[in-house]
């Protein structure tokens, strides 16, 4: 009997993880991710792919290859990690001096936002203790820190009594006030959805949109750590939502006359 070649049982047991882990997770899998699964034991750190599998980049088939690179298009080992270099690395893509880099692929507004931080230039300067992407979203599951957790980890570098004791709390009322305009715009969507007249409708709609462009850029400036400048974002995006609500209130008021 010829024996099978280690690179085709990878090929076959990968196959049969796909469907396995997708039948169970009902994420989509990556060709990469499957290879991992089904050899996990030869996997280093295996709980990150437990991170991954719950993770909103698994959930839009955002694979390994697109943070640590190598070849998504073949279980073959050797090619699939050709030029993958670990994240101690100077070159890694996922090292902590260029993650804000390889994150702004996807999220070019925050991550440039935080590479013009002194966080990251102290990184690049190779200073470690500052926070990089990682740091708050974690390596793998891309959580968003609620505000506490986001104060927390703040005053783990900024605690009571040093220069910028006062932050992490500034940060976390900022983010908070962020919060509670995001679920005022989830709101006021449900209230324009209702506004009968087609073309007041869609000025509503048109105004909402460049709301949400606000509070795009309010996310940005939480990752740009200045909280003057995040506040100032948060009044101009609170004054547009106020402008929304008040002209929807009154469109729905018309229709009724």
């Amino acid at each position: 009997m010829t024996p099978v070649r280690p690179s085709l049982l990878c090929f076959f047991t990968a196959a049969l993880t796909v469907a396995a882990v997708g039948r169970v997770s009902g994420q989509p899998m990556t060709r990469c991710a499957a290879c991992h699964f089904a050899n996990v034991e030869n996997v280093p750190a295996p709980e990150y792919l437990d991170d991954w599998q719950h993770s909103a980049h698994a959930r839009h088939a955002v694979g390994c290859h697109e943070c640590h690179g190598g070849d998504s298009s073949t279980y073959v080992p050797a090619d699939a990690h050709r030029d993958v270099l670990p994240p101690t690395h100077p070159l890694s893509p996922v090292a902590s001096r260029n993650l804000a880099r390889t994150c702004a692929r996807c999220h070019h507004g925050i991550a440039n936002a935080f590479t013009g931080t002194l966080h990251q230039a102290l990184v690049q300067a190779g200073d470690m203790r500052p926070p990089d992407c990682a740091t708050c979203h974690g390596p793998m599951r891309a959580v968003v820190p609620s505000p506490a957790a986001l104060e927390a980890r703040c005053a783990e570098c900024h605690p009571a009594g040093s220069v910028r004791a006062a932050y992490p709390a500034l940060m976390r009322s900022g983010v908070e006030r962020l919060n509670a305009l995001r679920a005022r715009a989830d709101a006021l969507d449900d209230a324009i959805a209702r506004v009968p007249e087609h073309s007041r409708r869609v000025e509503l709609l048109i105004a909402m949109y460049n709301a949400r462009q606000s509070l795009k850029e309010c996310t940005a400036r939480v990752h740009g750590f200045d909280v003057q400048k995040l506040n100032a974002a948060v009044d101009a995006a609170r004054r547009q939502l106020d402008d929304l609500a008040r002209a929807s209130t009154a469109a729905t008021a018309d229709e009724q006359r």
